[in-house]
């Protein structure tokens, strides 16, 4: 469809291929704060020539000028302030002895506003006012006296007590009248609603909150967090509950996961040697006497299919046979959480893992270690003058010793522990079960990982649950 010129009286169309049309100017938002202000002012400078009080901002970039109303036909760029081009100037259709536009619109509005200054200026109103106008004669009412429109509650007190009104009016036209009242104020609230006005957020704080941004309180934050963590709900699902969007969502549970972690992390801490032979269980203190220190072990979770190749091969898990991230935990033999690493890949060995976390580190001479026989580690925890404890490798060995198999029975008995800690870990908190989405890796800000503080927070609460190793 062609465009029409938007200069007043301006009759060239865009299909006249001899003329050329030319947009308003656009304010780029990627430059500098000079260039922005000469575009703004080009901008507001076209407009004030045009001299079209009926144009908004937002039908200027539907709006062309053909290339008649500038002396070399095309407009100067907006650095270019000096040229007699930099605005349209030349048969702008009005005449430049007057500042008064006379468009057909601004003249209809005028006409129009002295049509309504006739009329009255409220269609219902409650104070007892006299409205004008010839009225059909066919109601039984007299077109020579003025209608006397009376509100509802005097239309109640004078039932009541009586009295007549002084109107003319049946008693019909009177319930047809409250009737059309009540109609008209039921369609205004029904526009208020739909208009978003003031008056439409009024008693209803969901919809301020969804509207606002300003969402949830504190404790629903954090509830809203520990849903996530128990339940593992979807984002969509959150937000629906919540009455937010997900995006918002995702950006409370960020947030509220790293305040958690940075409160929660100090309840997992490495015990003092003389708290731990202090209250060590009876089954401990039968096998191994009051010096085991830790029980470690490693758990794999499931992860979404990385992009990168790279990537793909560092979590691969031949052990479970799909893509992974891996952590090493610790427990005291009281059941306790006592360290946690930070996530490698799935291909990573249990051994590389544990000489690598600082978990070693905070063994002291004399500790006794507990682990499964992947963790081939006995000469790094001799190097700190500890002793690791691993059921007997029965690779190429006819038959086990007696006093070996016996020992391996007993370390079996409670390194078990480490694995009821996993689980109970996986079953309080959904959320570990996977697959983990790739996102939650990647580390942003130079903070640690999403999923390492999940992982975090929630051994964190399993500490502040009940022990499930008896102390008896």
């Amino acid at each position: 469809m062609p465009i029409l010129c938007a200069v007043y009286g301006c009759v060239k169309k865009s299909n006249d291929k001899s003329l050329s049309f030319y947009r308003f100017p656009k304010v780029k938002n990627n430059v500098c704060s000079d260039l922005k202000s000469k575009m703004l002012a080009q901008r507001t400078a076209w407009l004030t020539s045009l001299k079209r009080s009926d144009v908004l901002d937002s039908q200027l970039n539907s709006m062309r000028i053909c290339s008649i109303h500038f002396k070399g036909g095309k407009p100067a760029k907006y650095y270019d302030e000096k040229n007699l081009d930099w605005i349209p100037t030349i048969k702008m259709g009005y005449n430049t002895n007057t500042s008064k536009a006379s468009t057909p619109k601004l003249e209809r509005y005028h006409r129009a506003n002295k049509r309504l200054k006739l009329k009255p200026t409220s269609l219902f109103n409650d104070d007892p006012t006299s409205v004008v106008g010839p009225v059909d004669p066919h109601n039984n009412i007299n077109i020579e006296e003025p209608i006397v429109i009376i509100s509802d509650n005097q239309y109640i007190d004078n039932i009541e007590t009586g009295t007549s009104c002084n109107t003319d009016l049946k008693m019909a036209d009177i319930k047809e009248f409250l009737q059309l009242k009540t109609k008209f104020t039921k369609l205004q609230n029904e526009l208020n609603y739909y208009n978003l006005s003031e008056k439409s957020f009024d008693g209803r704080e969901k919809m301020f909150t969804y509207y606002t941004g300003l969402e949830l309180s504190e404790f629903q934050k954090l509830l809203l967090c520990l849903m996530k963590l128990k339940l593992n709900l979807p984002l969509t699902d959150i937000g629906f509950r919540f009455n937010i969007s997900c995006s918002t969502v995702s950006l409370i549970l960020r947030k509220v996961i790293y305040l958690l972690e940075h409160m929660f992390k100090k309840l997992i801490y490495w015990p003092e040697r003389e708290a731990l032979r202090s209250t060590m269980p009876r089954s401990f203190f039968k096998t191994f006497g009051n010096n085991v220190a830790v029980i470690i072990d490693c758990f794999e979770k499931g992860i979404e299919k990385p992009s990168s190749l790279k990537a793909k091969a560092q979590t691969w898990s031949n052990y479970k046979n799909k893509n992974t991230v891996k952590y090493l935990i610790a427990i005291t033999p009281q059941g306790v959480i006592s360290f946690i690493s930070p996530s490698w890949g799935g291909r990573t060995s249990d051994k590389y893992i544990t000489e690598n976390c600082n978990l070693l580190n905070n063994l002291l001479p004399g500790d006794v270690v507990i682990a499964d026989r992947g963790f081939t580690i006995s000469e790094s925890v001799g190097f700190h003058c500890a002793t690791l404890k691993t059921p007997a490798f029965t690779k190429g060995v006819p038959q086990l010793h007696p006093c070996t198999i016996e020992e391996t029975r007993k370390i079996a008995s409670i390194r078990i522990h480490v694995e009821r800690i996993i689980g109970l870990t996986r079953s309080k908190f959904k959320i570990l079960n996977g697959p983990i989405q790739i996102t939650t890796l990647k580390n942003q800000n130079d903070e640690t990982c999403v999923l390492d503080s999940i992982v975090t927070v929630c051994c964190a609460l399993i500490n502040m649950c009940s022990s499930v190793v008896p102390l008896d």
